[in-house]
């Protein structure tokens, strides 16, 4: 089965009574993680950003309401000082973002974790990949996420999952960034051992991350369709 995971991101503008509705819902699903955005500290100088960041003491909260659900709680990261904290709280899981796979000591320090890593590939060609598996090729709870920050069904490259996950012997994902969300079910087809997609509350407000994600009243059902059809794939047997 495919792990579901529900990116909350920072659509949650640095709101903690937004972010406990956002896992209040999500919780209820069949979502299997969720997951938040911290971000470098120079990232919340930028006037427009200053107010997207939730304080220690939100994550805390937010943590033991995820976990308490059953659901894992992960944090896509790209401040090294924070990993700390985040261990202290119980993170399930991480993700690297952008092109952090460069940053040795971000990547060398949340392998001291020994959790679950994804890396999303987004940015990075061929050789950026094939050397940072080879740098860390001792490490065995790394997940390749395939993505593509475009919003067209046509740049989605899905065979590229297959095709990952062929050359370089590595679980792979699939985060998507379209706005035609059905391309999370066809993903299924190569079978990615995680999914992630971004959330919002609605429509009518710009969200950090907001063409691709899906409305809050709408992750039940997909989450749910993507577990279903998760067993159409079968064996091949």
């Amino acid at each position: 089965m495919v792990n579901i995971i529900s990116e909350i991101g920072l659509n949650h503008f640095g709101n903690v009574s937004l972010a406990i509705e956002y896992v209040n819902i999500l919780t209820k699903t069949e979502v299997n993680g969720i997951s938040f955005q911290v971000r470098e500290p120079e990232f919340y100088k930028r006037p427009e950003k200053t107010k997207l960041s939730l304080t220690n003491q939100d994550y805390i909260l937010l943590s033991k309401f995820i976990k308490e659900s059953g659901k894992e709680f992960g944090v896509a990261i790209a401040d090294l000082n924070k990993i700390s904290f985040f261990e202290s709280i119980g993170a399930d899981f991480y993700k690297i973002i952008r092109n952090d796979m460069t940053d040795d000591s971000l990547v060398s320090r949340l392998m001291k974790t020994g959790k679950k890593i994804i890396v999303s590939t987004g940015l990075s060609s061929d050789s950026d990949i094939k050397i940072f598996l080879e740098k860390y090729e001792n490490y065995n709870n790394f997940v390749l996420n395939h993505t593509q920050l475009s919003y067209e069904e046509g740049d989605c490259n899905l065979k590229a999952i297959e095709t990952l996950r062929d050359k370089y012997s590595i679980p792979v994902s699939f985060g998507s960034h379209c706005s035609n969300h059905n391309v999370l079910y066809m993903s299924l087809c190569f079978s990615p051992t995680d999914i992630l997609f971004y959330v919002k509350r609605d429509s009518n407000i710009k969200y950090p991350d907001d063409k691709h994600a899906i409305n809050l009243e709408e992750v039940g059902q997909i989450a749910y369709n993507i577990d279903v059809l998760s067993t159409a794939v079968g064996t091949g047997n």
